[in-house]
């Protein structure tokens, strides 16, 4: 089964910018200021307008380049595992591999694709996407800030 969540992470992409480092949950990194390439957003962020165009291309993009299965522990949702990102050309840059766990985008549940509907249309207003996931047991945050082009 694939999951409209995990194709929020598509985003990161469709602006080529580079993410902030994953850290741990509990302390997330912050973006280090850098001067971008012209028309690209620092490190760590993400244009409003390119987030804004992806989303209005709707989940059928997004579902093409994240094969996810669920990932169940005793028989409850734990959040989505990673089995495909394709094509890698489009990932570069993302710190996700086949494997991962991907538990909450923005702080928020994604087992339902209501819930996941929610937080890909609730990214037109966010400061920021944030995904958290797992990988070999350890806690891992992505975080992108989203900016407003000068």
């Amino acid at each position: 089964m694939r999951s409209v969540a995990l194709g929020l992470l598509g985003l990161t992409l469709g602006c080529a910018a580079d993410p902030v480092k994953p850290a741990a949950v509990s302390a997330p990194s912050h973006a280090i200021a850098t001067v971008p390439a012209p028309g690209r957003p620092p490190r760590g962020a993400l244009f409003r307008s390119d987030v804004n165009a992806l989303i209005d291309r709707g989940f059928p993009l997004f579902l093409q380049r994240v094969d996810v299965e669920p990932r169940l522990v005793d028989g409850q949702f734990r959040g989505w595992s990673i089995v495909g990102l394709t094509p890698s050309d489009f990932w570069t840059g993302v710190d996700l591999k086949p494997g991962d766990i991907v538990t909450r985008v923005n702080d928020l549940p994604i087992e339902r694709e209501t819930e996941a509907f929610d937080v890909f249309e609730s990214l037109k207003q966010s400061a920021a996407l944030r995904v958290a996931f797992q990988r070999d047991g350890q806690s891992h945050l992505l975080e992108y800030k989203i900016l407003d082009a000068n």
